[in-house]
C-alpha cells in the first residue's frame, strides 16, 4: 500500500506539470490570432488609405478598416488596435507616393481558464501601399 501517496503525485503532476501546459497551450492561439488580426488591418488599412480622395478621407477610411476587424478581433479587449498612417508628402496623397500604416495590436501573455488574460506586449505591423500613377482626384 502506497498509504495515499498517488494522490500526492496526481495533486502535484496536474498542478505543476498539466496546468501549465494548457497555459501555455492557451496562449499560443491569442499571438497568433492578433498577430494576423495585425498583418490584415495593416494591409487593409493601407489600401483603403490609398484609394480615398484626400488625406483626411484617408484617414477615415482606414480607421473604419481598422474599427471593423476590431469588432470581430478584440472581442472582450476592447482598443486592442490602433492606427496610424504615414505618407511621403505629409498630409497628401501624391500621384507615385506611398502610404504607410502602422497597426499596433496588444497581444496578452498568458491566457488563464477561468480567470482571464495576464499580462500584456504590443506587436507592430507596418505595411506600404504606392497611389496609383495615373489616378485622378476630384
Amino acid at each position: 500500500m502506497s498509504g495515499g501517496f498517488a494522490v500526492v503525485q496526481w495533486v502535484a503532476g496536474l498542478g505543476l506539470v498539466v496546468v501549465p501546459a494548457a497555459v501555455a497551450v492557451l496562449s499560443l492561439a491569442p499571438w497568433y490570432e492578433r498577430a494576423g488580426m495585425a498583418s490584415l488591418a495593416a494591409q487593409e488599412a493601407a489600401r483603403a488609405a490609398v484609394l480615398a480622395d484626400d488625406w483626411a478621407g484617408a484617414v477615415d477610411a482606414a480607421d473604419r478598416v481598422v474599427a471593423s476587424i476590431a469588432a470581430r478581433g478584440c472581442v472582450g479587449d476592447p482598443g486592442c488596435i490602433r492606427v496610424e498612417l504615414a505618407s511621403t508628402s505629409p498630409g497628401r496623397l501624391d500621384r507615385g507616393g506611398s502610404v504607410s500604416a502602422t497597426v499596433t495590436v496588444r497581444i496578452p501573455v498568458a491566457v488563464v481558464p477561468f480567470a482571464g488574460t495576464i499580462g500584456g506586449f504590443e506587436h507592430r505591423v507596418t505595411h506600404r501601399e504606392t497611389v496609383d500613377r495615373y489616378r485622378s482626384f476630384p
